[in-house]
């Protein structure tokens, strides 16, 4: 071995050259993660301790640096702490996108709070005059209510509010809408009555003039007080209670009790005797938190629920999705919160590989998140919550051809949804193919948990409550209208106290399940779920309506009034309502049936649904309306005194009778949120 001896000045030699690589080094890893701050200069490099100031700068800066780097690494864009206020949403393109070696990754600094807003902070209001109407009414609240002048804010335009609802037609869709928030807390738009529903007895047309009048007649006199009232919006369930609709009122004629609509009007139009409640009615501001617009004086009136000095009083203004990504791949959004927009929160289309993680997105207008056209996007470890539509809406793959999105959701926190329109607004739609939803929690909706529509998706490990707490004829997980989807797994889900908490909200004509196959549903697999509380009116935890070929497998059903629902369809029915449905499987039966091999008798034993080796306590009845094709294999109906949710589920108490249908554990501590 040859032995080579350093000299002083070889070491010397040696040290420079290693000063010089960690120089390089750190100057690279500097070049690879750009600072924004609230105090930044977008003449700065984009340094920790010279950030920029804006998210178009930092994307100059990124470019720059792909343009010079010598080897491919991540690259992070660092917010630092503070509030970062749009009027108009960041648009991330393909010019922005990353690699699968080299993603870009927009981050919350380790450690600090980072809001991207879209509201407008509210200074400078005063008090109600004393000329105004409300002094009439009542004084005492008058005393409490503030007067907001938006012609001193950035706000150049000042038009109706028009809202829309499931059936709605008034309002675009998508539509925006500014909304007051106190202390990041989305306040209540004025509402009579303030609980609960009024009955319009029936509707009537005026063919008098050129344009044929719609109007709804009332009985409550009250009514009748809001003649000079410039913007009321009615909402209502105006034929069916699982479709709801948003009226513009044209005007009131209190001789006639009548209330006369601006069209036009709800796709549904109207029955008898339906339920509505009236909105941003001025004089009907009675409750600590609601407000109302008055367009034509460019005023908020607001009863601020507690002493606004000490406040944060915001009024949302942004119009665009806080965040659009379009076209890009290889992104991550990672740690910041997204808040109060007028509209949708954030957009992902046409885009891939692409992951929400650990964000917030609280308070806006529209939907939490919009997924379109993706492919292997995920949303991780988010809370999405005060939202006025649904939470995610997730849409990707291709039916045709069966081609996945692969779409993950997971471990998200979804509640408080559907504050503006009340129903189809669930916490996450599903369209396409290839959507997986685990480990997640969802309560306080009105509308669904989920609404599942296509193919090849799983639902598995999530804890639901406290959905369905409005809308009639509706699922907890909820499918509808199609037997070619195909390949639906539902496993080791805890879906319990479905329904209204307050009983008198909407009645029950048809009912509420925890999970709802409506319309034709068929070939789907449940399996090791709990269902404890969620029959109400006709349906069961579970209900089948039409569909066939449905496996309900090693399920528990706990505390419900029924176990298992059923529709069955006669076959004419069943042909003539899944024509469309069979037109498109014509076109695709050989992929189909190649995929999905009970297809190739898709029109063979309809009604015929599989239960087996499932377990039924305190139960008043295991199935309702089961037709006989239905197969019944080792269930177990039985009856206990003591509380399983209080011991986790557990069934130690009765494994010599479980043993016997071979039922198999539920893994309920997986089931949920892990690590919130």
């Amino acid at each position: 071995m040859t032995n080579i001896k350093r000299t002083p000045n070889a070491n010397s030699m040696l040290s420079i050259l290693l000063l010089v690589l960690l120089f390089c080094t750190n100057l690279f890893a500097q070049k690879a993660a750009i600072h924004i701050a609230t105090s930044g200069n977008d003449q700065n490099n984009g340094t920790e301790n010279n950030p920029v100031a804006s998210v178009e700068r930092a994307n100059q800066l990124v470019k720059e640096h792909i343009t010079n780097r010598v080897s491919e690494d991540t690259i992070r864009v660092i917010f630092h702490e503070g509030t970062y206020r749009l009027s108009e949403g960041i648009i991330l393109n393909a010019a922005n996108s990353g690699t699968e070696h080299s993603p870009i990754i927009y981050q919350s600094k380790q450690g600090e709070k980072v809001i991207i807003s879209g509201a407008i902070p509210i200074k400078g209001f005063g008090k109600l005059s004393k000329n105004h109407d409300l002094y009439r009414k009542s004084p005492e609240i008058a005393s409490k209510i503030v007067e907001i002048d938006l012609t001193k804010t950035s706000l150049s335009i000042f038009d109706k509010i028009r809202l829309r609802g499931f059936s709605g037609s008034s309002a675009p869709a998508p539509y925006s809408f500014r909304e007051l928030y106190l202390n990041g807390k989305p306040m209540p738009l004025s509402r009579w009555p303030n609980d609960g529903y009024s009955n319009f007895t029936h509707a009537v047309s005026d063919s008098s003039s050129k344009v044929i009048k719609t109007g709804i007649v009332y009985e409550d006199e009250h009514i009748s007080s809001w003649k000079i009232e410039p913007n009321i919006l009615l909402h209502g369930y105006w034929k069916y209670l699982w479709a709801d609709a948003y009226e513009q009122v044209s005007e009131i004629d209190a001789d006639q009790h009548t209330i006369w609509l601006t069209p036009p009007y709800n796709h549904y139009l109207f029955s008898e005797n339906k339920p509505f409640a009236a909105y941003n009615v001025i004089s009907e501001i009675d409750l600590p938190g609601e407000w109302a617009y008055d367009y034509q004086k460019k005023k908020i009136y607001f009863y601020p629920p507690e002493d606004t000095q000490n406040s944060s009083l915001e009024l949302s203004i942004c119009e665009t999705p806080l965040l659009q990504i379009n076209d890009a791949a290889w992104i991550s959004i990672r740690g910041i919160q997204f808040q109060m927009g007028a509209e949708n929160g954030l957009l992902i289309k046409d885009s891939q590989h692409i992951n929400i993680i650990d964000c917030d997105i609280n308070g806006f207008a529209g939907e939490g998140i919009m997924m379109l056209n993706g492919h292997k996007n995920t949303i991780s470890s988010c809370r999405i919550y005060n939202m006025g539509r649904g939470g995610i809406v997730a849409k990707g793959g291709n039916r045709e051809t069966l081609e996945r999105s692969d779409y993950v959701i997971d471990n998200c926190h979804i509640h408080d949804l559907s504050r503006i329109d009340h129903t189809y607004t669930p916490g996450i739609w599903v369209d396409g193919v290839g959507t997986t939803i685990k480990h997640s929690k969802f309560h306080d909706i009105p509308s669904s948990a989920m609404r599942i529509n296509g193919n090849d998706h799983i639902v598995e490990y999530n804890d639901i409550s406290h959905v369905v707490t409005e809308s009639d004829d509706q699922g907890a997980i909820d499918m509808w209208g199609d037997p070619t989807y195909r390949g639906n797994v539902f496993r080791c889900n805890y879906i319990y106290d479905i329904g209204p908490k307050n009983q008198g909200k909407i009645d029950t004509h048809a009912g509420r399940a925890g999970i709802r196959f409506d319309d034709a549903i068929a070939g789907c697999l449940v399996y090791s779920n709990i269902f404890k509380n969620c029959a109400g009116g006709a349906f069961g935890a579970i209900q089948i309506h039409g569909g066939n070929k449905n496996l309900i497998w090693n399920n528990l059903f706990y505390q419900n009034s029924g176990g298992i629902s059923f529709t069955p369809w006669s076959k004419s029915h069943w042909a003539n309502y899944t024509k469309k449905s069979m037109e498109f499987f014509d076109q695709h039966s050989f992929l189909y049936v190649s995929r999905y091999p009970e297809l190739i008798e898709i029109t063979e034993n309809l009604n015929k649904n599989t239960v087996s080796q499932n377990l039924f306590i305190n139960c008043a009845k295991t199935t309702l309306r089961m037709p006989e094709a239905v197969v019944m294999n080792n269930n177990l109906a039985l009856t206990l005194t003591s509380k399983l949710e209080d011991n986790a589920y557990s069934l130690k108490s009765i494994e010599e009778e479980l043993r016997k249908i071979k039922f198999q554990p539920i893994p309920f501590e997986k089931i949920g949120l892990q690590n919130e």
